[in-house]
Order: C-alpha cells, then sequence, then structure tokens
C-alpha cells in the first residue's frame, strides 16, 4: 500500500476513524489499533511475508532481553553477536544471494542458477532497527523493553517500509510515557498538512516528469549513443527526483506518525544547500547518515587514529552503505565515490590546517566575498552528488559507465532532444526550490511535529524569516493545506513507485 495511493488514503481515512471511536472508549485502545493497522498495513502486499516481520520482532526482542538480563560482559556480548549474526543473514539471504551467485558466476564462469527471491519489502529499513536495539540493549542504553512497545517500535506503519530509521532512544521512550492514547485535534491538523505537502511534493512536483528522466537511462541500457548534455541531465535529474520523492516520504512519514501523536526523526535538511560533501551526508538522509556513522565508521575508528585510519573506515563504510541500497555493483561504486568525496574532503582540510599560516592582521589584497565562495562550494558539491547519481539510477554497470563517459566528455555533445524539452524546462525551477526555499522542517519548525536529532536539535534551528512562512494553525494555513493537498489528490495518476521501496 502506497502512500500516494487511493487505497491508502482510504485505508487511512478507516484508521483515523475506528482510533478516534476507540479512543472515545478507552483510550488505552490506541496501541492496539496502531499495531493492528501496522500489520494490516504490511501484510498488503504479500501477507507471508507479515510472519517474517512478527517473527523477527519476537526472535529480537527475547535476544535483546536476555541481553539486558545478562549478568556477565561475555554473555551479553555472545547474545548480541549472535542475534546481530542472524539479522544479517536474514537480510543477506532475501537482498543479496542472487547479487552473491550471479558476481560468483561472472567471476569463475561457473552457471549456478540465480535464486528468483522477491524482497520483503522493509527489509533494510526494520533490519537496521533491530540491530541497532541489539547493540544499545548491549551497550546499557536501553532503560525497559516492553513487549508491545518493541513490537510498534518496529512496526508503526508510517516508518515500517522506507524509514526513516528510527533509533530505539527515538521512540521507546515516548511509547514508555505515553498514557492517554486518544487523537488531538491539533496533532491531526498539523500530520493532515505535512501529509499534504509531502504528496504535493511526490505527485505534482517530480512524477511528472519521470517518463522523461526514464528515456536517457533507457536509452543507455540499450547501447544508444547518450552525450554530454544527456549524461548531466541524466545525473541532476535524477538528483532530483531521489530529492522530492525520498523527502516527500519522510515528510508524509513524519506526518502520518505526528497525527497519532507519536514523533518522527527528521530525516532531510536542505541537503542541496550543503557546502561540501561533509554538510551534504549531514542533511541527506539523516537517519541512515547516523546509523553508519554510530554503528560502522566509529567503530572502524573513526577520526581519532589518525588521517589514514579515517579515510580506511570513511571507504569502508561509504562502500557497505552502498551495497544497503542495493545488490548491485552501481550501488558499491555509488558508495566508493561518495567515500572518495569524503575522503578528499578530509585530506583537504588537513592539508590546510598543515599549510595555513599564522594569522596576519591585513586590509591589503583582493578578496573574493564570502557568498561567493560559499555559493561555489554548493554548486561543486551538487555536481559531484549529481555524477555518483548516474551509478545509483543506471539499471546495470554498463549504462553507469556509458552515462558516466558522457558527462566526462567522452562521448561528443549529442542529447535526446524529447528528453530535454520535457525535464529541462524544469530544472530552474527545481533548483529555485532546493537552493532558494525553507524546507518543510523549517516551515513546520513550531509545531514540533518531527523529532530533532544531535545535528538538528530544535534549539539549535533558527526561527524561519519572514514570520509569515511558519505554519501554525489558522484559517490561511487551512487553505492553503486543502488546495495543496486537492492539487496533489489529482494528480495521483502520475503515481510512480516510492525509489526507496525497493531498499
Amino acid at each position: 500500500m502506497v502512500f500516494a495511493s487511493h487505497s491508502f488514503l482510504a485505508f487511512l481515512l478507516i484508521l483515523l476513524l475506528a482510533y478516534w471511536l476507540a479512543g472515545r472508549h478507552d483510550e488505552r485502545w490506541g496501541k492496539a489499533i496502531l499495531i493492528t493497522a501496522s500489520f494490516v498495513f504490511y501484510g498488503f502486499w504479500i501477507p507471508a511475508y507479515l510472519l517474517l516481520l512478527i517473527a523477527s520482532i519476537l526472535f529480537n526482542h527475547v535476544i535483546a532481553r536476555a541481553v539486558l538480563a545478562g549478568p556477565e560482559r561475555h554473555i551479553r556480548l555472545a547474545l548480541t553477536s549472535f542475534g546481530i549474526a542472524l539479522n544479517l543473514a536474514l537480510i543477506g539471504f532475501y537482498k543479496y544471494a542472487a547479487f552473491l551467485v550471479e558476481s560468483l558466476n561472472w567471476t569463475l564462469q561457473t552457471g549456478f542458477d540465480i535464486p528468483e527471491i522477491i524482497l520483503p519489502i522493509g527489509i533494510s529499513f526494520f533490519t537496521f532497527q533491530q540491530i541497532s536495539l541489539l547493540v544499545d540493549a548491549h551497550k546499557g542504553w536501553v532503560r525497559q523493553l516492553r513487549f508491545w512497545d518493541h513490537v510498534l517500535f518496529i512496526a508503526f506503519f508510517p516508518q515500517l517500509i522506507a524509514g526513516p530509521i528510527v533509533r530505539q532512544h527515538d521512540m521507546l521512550p515516548q511509547l514508555a510515557a505515553r498514557r492517554d492514547w486518544r487523537l488531538r485535534a491539533d496533532y491531526v491538523a498539523i500530520g493532515i498538512a505535512l501529509f499534504a505537502f509531502g504528496l504535493f511534493k511526490k505527485t505534482a512536483i517530480i512524477d511528472p516528469f519521470v517518463p522523461y528522466l526514464d528515456l536517457v537511462y533507457n536509452a543507455a541500457a540499450d547501447g544508444g549513443a547518450v552525450g554530454f548534455v544527456d549524461g548531466w541531465v541524466a545525473g541532476i535529474g535524477y538528483g532530483f527526483q531521489v530529492y522530492f520523492d525520498f523527502s516527500a516520504y519522510s515528510d508524509m512519514a513524519i506526518g502520518l506518525g505526528f497525527m497519532f501523536g507519536l514523533r518522527l526523526p527528521v530525516n532531510f535538511f536542505s541537503p542541496y544547500k550543503a557546502h561540501s560533501i561533509r554538510d551534504f551526508w549531514r542533511r541527506w538522509h539523516i537517519s541512515l547518515s547516523r546509523f553508519l556513522r554510530d554503528y560502522l565508521f566509529i567503530p572502524l575508528g573513526g577520526s581519532h587514529h589518525g588521517l589514514m585510519r579515517t579515510v580506511a573506515a570513511l571507504m569502508v563504510t561509504m562502500a557497505l552503505g552502498g551495497l544497503w541500497h542495493g545488490a548491485g555493483w552501481t550501488f558499491v561504486i555509488w558508495g566508493i565515490l561518495h567515500g572518495s568525496y569524503l575522503a578528499v574532503n578530509h585530506l583537504w582540510h588537513a592539508l590546510i590546517k598543515r599549510l595555513r599560516p599564522a594569522p596576519v592582521k591585513s586590509k591589503t589584497g583582493p578578496r573574493w566575498p564570502g557568498w561567493i565562495v560559499h555559493a561555489l562550494s554548493v554548486v561543486v558539491t551538487f555536481l559531484a552528488v549529481s555524477f555518483a547519481w548516474v551509478f545509483f539510477r543506471a539499471p546495470d554497470l554498463d549504462a553507469a559507465l556509458r552515462l558516466a563517459g558522457a558527462m566526462l566528455g567522452f562521448s561528443g555533445w549529442h542529447e535526446v532532444a524529447h528528453l530535454t524539452r520535457g525535464i529541462v524546462p524544469m530544472f530552474p525551477i527545481y533548483l529555485f526550490i532546493v537552493w532558494l526555499m525553507p524546507n518543510t522542517m523549517e516551515l513546520f519548525q513550531a509545531t514540533k511535529a518531527a523529532l530533532h536529532v544531535e545535528e538538528y536539535r530544535d534549539d539549535e534551528v533558527s526561527p524561519l524569516r519572514p514570520a509569515w512562512l511558519r505554519f501554525k494553525l489558522s484559517t490561511g494555513w487551512a487553505f492553503t493545506t486543502a488546495g495543496v493537498f486537492v492539487v496533489a489528490w489529482f494528480a495521483l495518476s502520475n503515481l510512480s513507485p516510492f525509489i526507496y521501496f525497493q531498499f
């Protein structure tokens, strides 16, 4: 059941009605209704995989409780390692078995049958949440773990399919403190507004133009000639597609969670305004970035064991992060590219720090205005990210290399004419939105609907100016929300699946 679909809107309407009626009878029923609705939502695709989700929750709950109760450190470590290994084996079988057999056939020229395995939707996201829970339990960061809280923490339908990747300290304290599970009219109104803005991003801003973007990727996959313009349209265009698509899902997830009084963590914060690749990863898919940082990069050495160790940890972290996104060499190369960008960024800062002379007070000599330097940094970062996107989107490695070669000028300047007519005129509008307009979290910052993580704490985000841009419960914003929702609703016919559903 896709958020941007008539079936989901009907599901949500029925759920809100049932939740409201149950709350009038007994406010404690809210949690049970949300758990039931989440299981119905997940089972809508392939009901058999609902058993897989339930089995994952049961297994990890038993292991986590045993870790919390373990009297000796080595026993807790063994239990945690066992739990992590089983979780990785689960995701490895469903997500990477076919990829491993295919790679083995290519490397050794063997003829093993490639297994046809249907990937359980959302398995990457809920498995990462289970792993983070086990690690946090081992470290003593989990205060208590009640069974039904664990179930809702993992299965809560707004974040179950494509994130954000919710950590135990994001959700379990909210669930433990919750006593009144009745609907609140103000929360529902704010949640609907957030959902409407996310739906508008998906159905009206980007989906109508995706077919034009697909043309150049299909041409590259078919071995057709693609040129310099084609390549950059493909990279930049897909950068806009994945941004509006995934940020739309995150907005909708946060809005849905807040309708029921639960705050989900902010997942995007204007990533294309980043002035460096490090800044980009503080803003893009924030929940994944902090997971990779805390559970992979830091255990590999982080940035406290010398520059070369940091560079190696970055490369391994980003390569595995790329592989997490998809079972294919294109995703691995995408991760390696970002690891290389981050490594160059760290090496450059280390070099500048070493060569920088002592500050001298002088008013002579030309200096570039700071805003020009910042703008150039943003453009360079944006282009570097756009170049890497072709590996993320291309259907196979040959197509990705063909497009990358075209972007580097190896294939001439020709272009697919009907492609540029279809989407390139939208580029100035997209750039205006991602570079100059406030993001959704800034618009809704006064509502406290999103759970701000370490990088973007509530008390560190500057108030949006002018004040009239900030969402508030008013007649004007009610009409704005209604207009946005109606436009987005009528655009549902342009639906394409959410990109991150495949991960």
